[in-house]
C-alpha cells in the first residue's frame, strides 16, 4: 500500500487526532507531531510536509474537531523570544461532543424530511451525516426503515454547487468576488458582493446582497455564477460599513420572492382557442362563446410571464382578440424571437457525452467515516451492524471497508506499537477497543447544524402535513437549536428556504397525504404530448418538482406505467375508496422517463435556460463559450419542441434533425399570422410545457 493511498491518508489523520487527544489541555509542538505521526517523520522534503500537516488539519477542522493552535503567551502570558517555536497544538475537548439529545418518534421523523430535502447536494452529506450522530435512539434505526419522508421528494438545492461556500459566506455576511453572467449578456463580468441572505423562492437559488460596484441591493441567480465565490477585501474601513453594509434588520425577502416570480396582482384575458384544443389554457377558464371552430374563454393568471409563454407555446391553437390587452404584445415578442432565432446562423458545436460526477470518497469522507464509527460505538459499548451502516450511510460492503481501515488507525505505530485500534464483531454487534479517548460522536459543526435547522424550517410548510406533525417538526427545531451555537442561529436568519408547489398547495396536500396512506386516485389529466384530456386512475408514490412546478410521480393503471403528472394539469381529482399495497418500481428526481417511443432531437438552450437542461437527462452536450449548452435530448415528439421553442421566445432553439427544424418554423409562422388578422386559428401543433415524458 503506497503512503499517498487514501488508507494511508486517512491512518495518518486519525494519527495526528490520537496524539493530539492524548496530549489533553498542553498540546504539542508540531517538533513533537512531527516526529509521532509515522508519515511525517517520512516526508521527503518540508514543503511537502507544510502541506501535508496544512491539509490534516483543515480535514479535522472539516469534520468538527476543535483544533486550536496557542503559544505559549496564550497560557502564562509570557511571551518567549521566539514565539514561533513555542505554538503548540490541542483539541478543545469541552466543545468536541455532542450532548445526548432524545428525540420522539415524530420528531426523528421531521428531521428526516430535513434531510430528504438536501438530498442530492453537498450539504446533503452534511445533513447526512449530522442525523446519523444526533439521535441516540436505540429504535432509530426501525424508526427510519418505516419512514415515509421519501413520500414528498421536492428538493432544496438541485445543482447549485456554490450553495455551500455562499452559505458560508451568508453565515458570515462576508464581502465576495465571483464571475456573472446576467440573463441575456454576451460575456460575465466581475461582481463584488456583501452576502446578506440566501433564498429559493421558486425552487432556484438566489443570493441576495450589497453590490459594492452599484452601491444598492442586488439579487443573482446562482445558476449564473460562473467562477468560485473568493473572498474580497472589505473597503471603507475595517467593517466596510459606508461601501457594503452589513444585512439589514428588515430586509424582505418577500419582495424578492415577487421579483424573481413576477408574481402580480390577479388579472384576466380573453382568448380565442380551437375547438376542443390548448387544454392547457382551458383549465379554470370561463367559457365566454362558442362555434363550431372555436371558444372565446376568459383566463385569470398572476404571473403574466408565464401566461405569455403559455399562450405562446399553444402556437397556431390559440390567439388574444383584444388588440389593447397589455399580455398581448409579449406573446407576440415570444413568436417573433423563436422565428428570428431559428433564422440565425447555426453555431458551431461538437457533442460529446457528458461527465458523469463520480461519488469518489475524499479524506474528509474517510476521517469522518472512521471518526464516527468510533463515537457512535463507545455511546453504547458497541453497536448493531446494520443500524452503524444506515447511520454512517453506506452499504454493507463499505462498512467493511471502514472496519477494515479502523484496524490500521490508533496511535501511530512506528512509535506506539500495539495501541492501534481492534475491532470486535460479537454476532450482530460491533464493539471497537483501544478507542476510548473518543467518548461518542462529535458535536454538529456550523454547517450541519444551520442545514438541519434550515431544512426543518423548510419541512414545517410541506403541503398535508398533520397538526401533530407540525408540532414535532418545531419541538425537532427546538432541540437542534439548543445543542448548537448562536452562529447557527444567525446562519438560520440569513437563509430561507421553503417548497415552492405555486398556487396548487391544496392540491399538493391533498395528493401527499394519498401517497403516505397508500389511496388510490383517479383525476382529469390535461395531457401537453397529446393535447388532450383524460381519465388517470393511479397509484400515487411520490411529490416532486422541477422548474417551479410540482410533479406526482405515480404508477397509471391506463398506461400501465410510472409515469409524472403536472399538478397544474390535474382537475376534478377524487379517492376511489381502494388502497393499493406499494409495488417496487423506481422513484427518480429525473421528471424525464423514456417510453422507447420519443423522437431525439438536437437543442440550443440559451444562457438564460440552461439550467433546464439536467431534467432532459440529455445523450450528449455540448457548452458553449456564449454559456448556452446544445443539448441532444429525446422529446415525446414535434409537438413539443414547437411548443417550447414559442414558449421560451427562442432560447430554446431546435438544430435538428432538419424536418423538425422546418416543422417548427412553419408553426411559428403559422402561430405569429394569428396575430396579423383576426382569423381564428386552424387546427394543428400542441401546447406542452416541462421536460418530456411527462404525462
Amino acid at each position: 500500500m503506497s503512503a499517498a493511498s487514501p488508507a494511508r491518508s486517512t491512518e495518518r489523520i486519525v494519527s495526528l487526532l490520537w496524539v493530539l487527544l492524548a496530549s489533553g489541555r498542553r498540546g504539542v509542538t508540531r517538533d513533537y507531531l512531527v516526529k509521532a505521526v509515522d508519515a511525517y517523520a517520512l516526508s521527503t522534503s518540508p514543503a511537502a510536509l507544510e502541506k501535508m500537516f496544512t491539509r490534516d488539519k483543515d480535514v479535522l477542522k472539516g469534520i468538527g474537531v476543535p483544533l486550536q493552535a496557542f503559544t505559549v503567551q496564550d497560557e502564562t502570558g509570557f511571551e518567549s523570544a521566539d514565539p514561533g517555536t513555542d505554538t503548540r497544538y490541542r483539541i478543545d475537548e469541552d466543545r468536541m461532543y455532542l450532548p445526548t439529545v432524545p428525540f420522539s418518534n415524530g420528531e426523528r421523523l421531521a428531521l428526516m424530511r430535513a434531510e430528504s430535502a438536501w438530498a442530492g447536494s453537498d450539504l446533503g452529506h452534511a445533513v447526512v451525516r449530522a442525523l446519523g450522530r444526533v439521535d441516540a435512539g436505540e429504535d432509530w434505526l426501525g424508526t427510519r426503515s418505516a419512514s415515509d419522508h421519501e413520500a414528498f421528494g421536492v428538493r432544496l438545492a438541485g445543482a447549485d454547487r456554490y450553495l455551500t461556500e455562499l452559505g458560508d459566506a451568508v453565515r458570515d455576511q462576508s464581502v465576495i468576488r465571483f464571475s456573472y453572467r446576467k440573463a441575456h449578456a454576451d460575456h460575465p463580468e466581475t461582481r463584488t458582493v456583501r452576502a446578506w441572505a440566501l433564498t429559493n423562492p421558486t425552487g432556484v437559488w438566489y443570493l441576495v446582497g450589497w453590490d459594492l460596484d452599484r452601491g444598492q441591493q442586488r439579487t443573482f441567480r446562482l445558476t449564473r455564477i460562473e467562477s468560485d465565490p473568493a473572498d474580497a477585501p472589505t473597503p471603507d474601513g475595517p467593517d466596510g460599513q459606508g461601501v457594503a453594509p452589513y444585512r439589514p434588520a428588515d430586509l424582505d425577502l418577500a419582495a424578492v420572492h415577487a421579483v424573481v416570480s413576477g408574481e402580480r396582482t390577479p388579472a384576466t384575458a380573453r382568448l380565442r382557442l380551437a375547438a376542443g384544443r390548448a387544454v392547457q389554457l382551458r383549465i379554470g377558464s370561463e367559457v365566454l362563446a362558442s362555434d363550431p371552430e372555436t371558444d372565446l374563454v376568459r383566463v385569470t393568471y398572476t404571473r403574466p410571464a408565464e401566461m405569455a409563454g403559455s399562450i405562446a407555446a399553444a402556437g397556431p391553437l390559440a390567439t388574444m382578440p383584444d388588440a389593447e390587452d397589455p399580455l398581448r404584445p409579449a406573446v407576440v415578442a415570444l413568436l417573433d424571437a423563436a422565428q428570428q432565432a431559428h433564422a440565425a446562423p447555426v453555431p458551431e458545436y461538437t457533442l460529446t457525452v457528458p461527465k458523469r460526477r463520480r461519488n469518489r470518497r475524499s479524506d474528509r469522507d474517510r476521517v469522518a467515516a472512521v471518526v464516527d464509527a468510533i463515537g457512535l460505538a463507545n455511546r453504547r459499548d458497541g453497536i448493531g451492524r446494520a443500524e452503524l451502516a444506515e447511520r454512517l450511510n453506506v452499504r454493507d460492503a463499505e462498512l467493511t471497508a471502514i472496519l477494515d481501515e479502523l484496524w490500521y488507525c490508533g496511535m501511530p505505530e512506528r512509535q506506539f506499537a500495539g495501541q492501534q485500534f481492534e475491532v470486535h464483531e460479537q454476532g450482530d454487534r460491533i464493539r471497537i477497543t483501544q478507542a476510548e479517548r473518543l467518548a461518542g460522536p462529535l458535536r454538529l459543526s456550523v454547517p450541519e447544524a444551520a442545514a438541519l435547522v434550515i431544512g426543518l424550517r423548510a419541512a414545517a410548510g410541506i403541503p398535508g402535513l398533520t397538526d401533530q406533525e407540525q408540532q414535532d417538526t418545531a419541538t425537532a427545531l427546538e432541540k437542534i437549536l439548543a445543542v448548537s451555537g448562536p452562529e447557527v442561529y444567525q446562519a438560520g436568519e440569513g437563509i430561507v428556504a421553503g417548497f415552492d408547489i405555486g398556487p396548487h398547495a391544496a392540491l399538493a396536500g391533498r395528493l401527499h397525504a394519498a401517497v403516505r396512506e397508500h389511496h388510490l386516485l383517479r383525476f382529469q389529466y390535461h395531457a401537453a404530448a397529446t393535447d388532450e384530456s383524460t381519465l388517470r386512475t393511479v397509484e400515487p408514490l411520490r411529490l416532486t418538482a422541477e422548474s417551479g412546478h410540482g410533479y406526482l410521480q405515480a404508477w397509471c393503471h391506463s398506461s400501465r406505467g410510472l409515469r409524472n403528472f403536472r399538478l397544474d394539469r390535474i382537475t376534478s381529482l377524487e379517492e376511489t375508496g381502494q388502497d393499493f399495497d406499494p409495488r417496487e418500481v423506481p422513484t427518480s428526481d429525473h421528471l424525464f422517463m423514456s417510453q422507447g417511443t420519443e423522437t431525439t432531437v438536437t437543442v440550443h438552450f440559451a444562457h438564460r435556460i440552461r439550467d433546464l437542461v439536467p431534467g432532459f437527462d440529455p445523450v450528449r452536450t455540448a457548452h458553449l463559450e456564449d454559456g448556452s449548452v446544445v443539448a441532444e435530448i429525446r422529446l415525446a415528439g414535434p409537438d413539443y419542441a414547437h411548443a417550447q421553442a414559442a414558449r421560451f421566445g427562442g432560447e430554446f432553439r431546435v438544430l435538428a434533425p432538419a424536418q423538425i427544424v422546418e416543422s417548427t418554423v412553419d408553426w411559428l409562422h403559422r402561430a405569429r399570422a394569428g396575430y396579423v388578422t383576426d382569423c381564428s386559428p386552424a387546427p394543428g401543433g400542441a401546447t406542452a410545457s416541462g421536460p418530456s415524458g411527462v404525462a
